[in-house]
């Protein structure tokens, strides 16, 4: 293959590149990204004199570039996640495409990071990283020095990183408007910087990324520049600032923002910012609870809030907020605790739930419910009409949860203080229900099942409160999907259920109660329009081959975590597309190469053994 110009073993599973890949000296394009198994290059690799086109990114287990790169002169593009020395760029001049130069801690002065000229190369995408380990003697003048002279080619240049960098400020070539295409830009870890270099005239930038800054005390007009301000900026994100106190905005500043990530600042407290007409997505993360006041009166069409772990923000905050939120489709509530409702009024509701379509609530330990008058919020009519989706987790003061008409996915997990759900009068147009882990749920409203119609998927797990009379066999006659176990009431208690025709999914879970040892037992459970059929925690569970014979629309068959299941329907078998066995020792033994069951299950298009596919047991 000694003509060969082109190899592409990108996603590949191999674990090292053969040293005679080097032998293909007319070699000018290789791809390895994505292998993530590779852990070697050729040692070689320096005979590949006429590569131009090396590409590495996404091989994660690969720690260090290939011996011998820098003799490589023909090498013109270079995508790698992997740093570079910058004695080995000296010689690699034709280089461009993305670079990510690491140790500029070690460069002994500023001359011999210009002898890299670093200017002549038209890369694409730019790293410059100083690395976690720090000489103490060096000083802020030198390492400003030195960056200033790792000034890149500015017409090509579209995406930028400085990491570690130790100076005190930036040199005046970072943000200068002079790099026309520049389109993101990334500062992290520079600890020692007090303020943020100058990005604010950057024409096409369009995502700007600041973090672990914690000396940064102000950002304001020395950020921005003068005149109009980030024309082009749609991404901005701070992280890990904890020394920030005051940030200002001027007019016009901002024209184009949709999203906006702050984290971990949480002694940001003095905010002034002027409107930000395009804001969309706003998501604070162990903030002070005046950011979140001050971006939302900054913005007036923001959609899409997610708030986590919000310093004070008291019900009546809250609430002071809730006046702007008509907008919004998308609100996400994380472990804000000091909020014990949403909402009082009706009015209040209304104005919140005017657009609103999905509300997601976690970890707020003293929520007790949506609103503290649930009956005029339920009863609030069309006003209620986009809200689709409600998600409730780890909310373990919450008591009760009523659902509006118009809710199409209701999901409740881990919320261990709820004793009841309920429904709305003349039941709903459209639902999926799913509640699980929610041990003091004593009342299921499962009377009312028959009269969701439209309901097509029901889980329901690890409720072991409900009530003992649940279920009654009586479903909703569209039911597609069932998803039930570790109730009150073991399974081998339910009797006979009056499943519709239109199940075809069903998944059983094995709880506390259930000593079940044949699925025999549970024959009158299984209809025969099922395709998809999970059995999944039953530690007493011999035998599955006795209750499944009847189920010849079978197509996917999934047991897991049955310790002591032994045996399987072969006469299924031949129909199966999919079978997964996951945490069943003895099973395993039988259907692995070898055992019993292998002649049949050999065939079996999609077969996995402990997550194990078949060609690899």
């Amino acid at each position: 293959m000694k003509h060969l110009r082109y190899l592409n073993l990108s996603r590949t599973k191999i674990i090292h590149l053969p040293e005679n890949v080097c032998n293909l000296y007319n070699l000018q394009t290789l791809i390895v990204s994505g292998c993530h198994e590779l852990i070697k290059l050729p040692e070689s690799f320096s005979k590949l004199k006429n590569l131009q086109h090396f590409d590495m990114r996404g091989s994660f287990r690969l720690k260090k570039m290939p011996l011998g790169i820098g003799e490589l002169k023909s090498l013109q593009t270079l995508f790698t996640d992997i740093g570079l020395a910058i004695t080995e760029l000296t010689k690699l001049q034709s280089l461009h495409g993305k670079v990510c130069i690491v140790g500029l801690s070690n460069v002994q002065n500023a001359m011999d990071a210009r002898a890299v000229n670093l200017s002549r190369m038209r890369f694409s995408e730019l790293e410059l990283n100083w690395g976690s380990e720090f000489n103490s003697l060096r000083t802020e003048t030198h390492e400003r020095e030195v960056l200033n002279e790792l000034k890149p080619h500015n017409n090509t240049l579209k995406k930028l990183e400085i990491v570690s960098y130790r100076g005190i400020e930036f040199p005046n070539w970072v943000g200068d408007p002079s790099f026309l295409r520049l389109t993101k830009v990334s500062i992290d870890d520079c600890e020692e910087c007090t303020s943020l270099p100058r990005l604010g005239q950057l024409p096409s930038l369009r995502k700007l990324i600041i973090g672990w800054m914690s000396k940064v005390k102000v950002v304001g007009l020395e950020f921005l520049r003068t005149g109009l301000a980030f024309p082009s900026l749609e991404i901005l994100r701070f992280s890990s600032m904890s020394g920030w106190e005051e940030w200002s905005t001027n007019s016009g500043a901002f024209p184009c923002l949709q999203e906006i990530r702050i984290e971990d600042c949480p002694n940001l407290v003095r905010v002034s910012l002027e409107a930000l007409p395009s804001l969309r997505v706003v998501k604070l993360i162990k903030c002070d609870h005046g950011l979140l006041k001050s971006l939302v009166d900054a913005a007036s069409s923001i959609a899409k809030l997610k708030i986590d772990d919000i310093s004070g923000l008291t019900d009546e905050l809250w609430r002071g907020v809730t006046g702007y939120l008509g907008a919004f489709e998308y609100v996400s509530i994380k472990r804000c605790n000091d909020i014990r409702y949403l909402w009082g009024s009706e009015a209040e509701a209304s104005m919140v739930l005017m657009n609103l379509k999905m509300l997601d609530l976690r970890e707020c330990k003293i929520l007790v419910s949506l609103g503290e008058k649930e009956e005029d919020i339920i009863n609030s009519g069309s006003n209620l009409t986009s809200f689709r989706i409600l998600k409730v987790s780890d909310c373990n003061s919450l008591e009760h949860c009523s659902c509006p008409n118009s809710m199409e996915d209701l999901d409740i997990g881990s919320c261990d203080s709820i004793t009841s759900v309920s429904f709305p009068t003349g039941g709903m147009q459209k639902l999926r229900l799913t509640i699980i882990e929610c041990s003091s749920m004593e009342s299921f409203p499962d009377h009312e099942l028959p009269n969701l119609t439209s309901l097509t998927y029901l889980d329901i797990q690890k409720c072991t409160s409900t009530d003992a009379s649940f279920p009654r066999g009586l479903w909703p006659l569209k039911l597609t999907c069932l998803e039930i176990g570790g109730l009150k009431k073991p399974i081998s208690e339910w009797g006979p259920q009056n499943f519709p025709t239109s199940l075809v999914d069903l998944r059983l879970y094995g709880g506390p109660y259930d000593d079940i040892r044949s699925f025999g037992e549970l024959l009158h459970l299984l209809p025969s329009s099922l395709t998809d059929f999970v059995i999944d925690g039953f530690e007493k569970l011999e035998s599955v081959s006795s209750g499944l014979q009847h189920l010849t629309s079978l197509q996917r068959l999934i047991i897991q975590n049955c310790p002591k299941t032994t045996d399987l329907p072969e006469n299924l078998l031949p129909l199966l597309l999919v079978l997964w066995i996951e945490g069943c020792p003895n099973l395993k033994e039988r259907i692995s190469r070898g055992g019993i069951y292998w002649p049949h299950v050999s065939l079996i298009p999609c077969l996995r053994i402990d997550r194990i596919l078949p060609n690899e047991i």
